[in-house]
């Protein structure tokens, strides 16, 4: 009762620490899962920020798109209008055209909404004069003209701040200028004006809007960011134009290296989408932190930066991992030390009771041995034994007769002395197999064998078996010589009961002693004693080596002899054994090491 109580905790012990281990294999993959998982984020973070920046970027550039297209088209009608040399010499001309072109641009305002402003400036050598064609929208959103001051002394001067986007657009045919505030309106405004030339190429004169972008700087400076994150808008040379936050981190992120424009950026197409990611986004390293920032360039040459901290953002990631390993940390340090109060409080018990039940194994087998060695020993005896009583009773009577001469007497001698040495010789085999071997050693097979067989002689010879050995000279191994004859013994033990119980007439064993072949076999010793007995059945040769398990329970086997012949061989000699079937019989196998192999290693 107390027996299964004891085991029925060890097995409550023994799920617990298997729930414990998959727990930690469990935390553990979870840990991977969330670093890969942290890659797979880090790429989703450079993704989202290319994605978002091209998105913007190509809203404001659909914007100013608008703009561009309807002073676009008031170019191309001015060109087409007008011819430079012909209303230079008819001024009625002239303003019969102009007439006509404030109408277009009027039109062109109302149907295009977004538009605040759209004018011409005439080349006064074209006009004649100070001419402009100029409308604006009201708050209402009602188109009106504006007359311009043309009685001004100083109108289009070259380098006038006021007049910049006429000479500008002149110069390169196109202009966009930078951000100005019209105080009187309160708002901030980008100018883009185009030169119109006539079929000829002469300047008739330049078109252009004002275009008002507070709302663009009002989305830039409400796009959501995740923490550390923040947006930027600057001009074509770096400069801040607005931003979720204020000029002055801007110039400090820009110093550290975080802002750091690419060579190059390629515009985002009208979907939002951006021809390489790669060219779109640059890594910068600050104080331990990682910074990506993500570019796109609008239509005027803007560029829109979105930057993004790794660390705020893969925060929760980092700490989520951290708790994972610290737990799974803590879960092993609590198993090892469980298990080694298991090990000193729970197997203990179990380990010393298979230790015992190990020398008990030890104890029966050599009991066995023994029981069957002393009667080898009575046999081997015998015989010797008579042989003297008879020559000591002849002696008598030759003694007593008067018939005893010296020369007999000395014959009698010699020959119970040559008995009496054979008998101390099966002694002294008997006491050397008896005796435990404490160190591995080297030594000599053939002689290690030939002492085996010494000590079943008789028992060899009275069951008429032919033991025939073909050995290599001088071949050694490295072991306990004792305990290898111990092993020998009981399968020479389990030859002899194979033959007999087959009952067959020509009764061999074979011992063949050899050299290892080969590259698998280098430095090793092989046996092989083979009997021509019964072979054994497949579905038991896989069992010959189970403690307890025999074939010849009913004529008092105990199962243990081959067992402990394993053992001897595998764990105390490093070396191996196998029973197979041959043709003719069976074969125990036997490899042993030649030399030390924790030497050779």
């Amino acid at each position: 009762m107390q027996a299964g109580i004891f085991m029925k905790h060890i097995t409550l012990k023994i799920i617990l620490s298997l729930f414990c281990c998959s727990l930690i294999i469990a935390l553990i993959l979870s840990g991977t899962a969330i670093s890969k998982s942290r890659a797979v984020m880090q790429e989703e973070v450079k993704r989202g920020l290319v994605h978002a920046s091209a998105k913007y970027a190509s809203q404001f550039s659909r914007e100013l798109k608008t703009h561009e297209n309807a002073v676009d088209l008031i170019s191309t009608v001015v060109s087409s209008g007008f011819t430079a040399s012909k209303v230079s010499k008819d001024r009625l001309e002239f303003l019969k055209i102009e007439e006509n072109l404030a109408d277009i641009i009027r039109l062109t305002m109302e149907d295009i909404p977004e538009t605040k402003s759209l004018y011409v400036t005439f080349n006064p050598k074209t006009s004649g004069g100070n001419d402009e064609v100029w409308y604006l929208r009201n708050e209402a959103g009602e188109v009106f003209h504006m007359e311009a001051d043309n009685t001004v002394t100083d109108w289009l001067v070259d380098g006038k701040e006021t007049d910049a986007y006429y000479f500008q657009a002149i110069r390169k045919g196109k202009n966009w200028s930078g951000v100005e505030y019209d105080k009187y309106l309160g708002v901030y405004s980008v100018t883009y004006s185009r030169a119109c030339n006539d079929k000829y190429g002469q300047l008739i004169g330049v078109a252009g809007t004002d275009i008002f972008i507070d709302d663009m700087l009002d989305t830039v400076k409400n796009i959501q960011m995740e923490a550390g994150g923040y947006a930027f808008l600057m001009d074509g040379a770096g400069n801040y134009l607005a931003g979720s936050t204020s000029e002055e981190i801007f110039m400090e992120m820009k110093q550290a290296g975080i802002l750091n424009l690419p060579d190059h950026i390629a515009p985002a197409d009208k979907e939002g989408v951006v021809a390489s990611e790669e060219e779109a986004i640059t890594y910068a390293e600050v104080k331990g932190d990682r910074y990506l920032t993500a570019y796109s360039k609008t239509t005027n040459g803007w560029i829109l930066a979105l930057s993004q901290s790794e660390n705020h953002l893969l925060l929760p990631i980092l700490h989520l991992k951290q708790m994972i390993y610290t737990i799974a940390g803590l879960i092993l340090s609590g198993v090892l030390i469980y298990s080694f109060y298991f090990s000193k409080i729970s197997l203990s018990p179990i380990v010393r009771e298979y230790e015992q039940k190990d020398v008990i194994m030890h104890h029966q087998s050599r009991q066995a041995k023994l029981g069957e060695m002393v009667g080898n020993i009575a046999h081997q005896w015998k015989q010797p034994l008579n042989v003297m009583s008879i020559t000591l009773s002849n002696l008598w009577d030759d003694w007593k007769q008067g018939n005893l001469t010296e020369q007999q007497l000395r014959e009698h001698i010699s020959n119970m002395r040559s008995y009496i040495k054979n008998m101390s010789g099966t002694v002294d085999d008997f006491a050397d197999f008896l005796k435990p071997s404490r160190k591995k050693d080297y030594f000599s097979l053939a002689d290690a064998v030939d002492t085996a067989l010494s000590l079943m002689q008789e028992s060899i010879k009275i069951n008429r078996i032919t033991v025939i050995e073909d050995s290599e000279v001088n071949l050694n191994a490295y072991g306990y010589k004792n305990e290898f004859c111990h092993g020998v013994f009981n399968v020479l033990n389990n030859a002899r009961d194979a033959i007999i119980e087959s009952g067959i007439d020509k009764r061999e064993i074979r011992i063949k002693i050899y050299s290892g072949q080969g590259s698998k076999q280098k430095g090793v010793s092989i046996i092989d004693i083979e009997n021509n007995g019964s072979r054994i059945p497949e579905e038991s040769l896989q069992q010959v080596f189970d403690p307890y398990f025999t074939t010849k329970e009913e004529k008092g086997g105990t199962g243990i002899g081959l067992y402990l012949t394993k053992e001897i061989i595998e764990a105390h000699m490093a070396g191996t054994i196998e029973l197979f079937n041959t043709e003719t019989g069976v074969c125990c196998r036997m490899i042993i090491p030649r030399e030390d192999t924790h030497e050779r290693s």
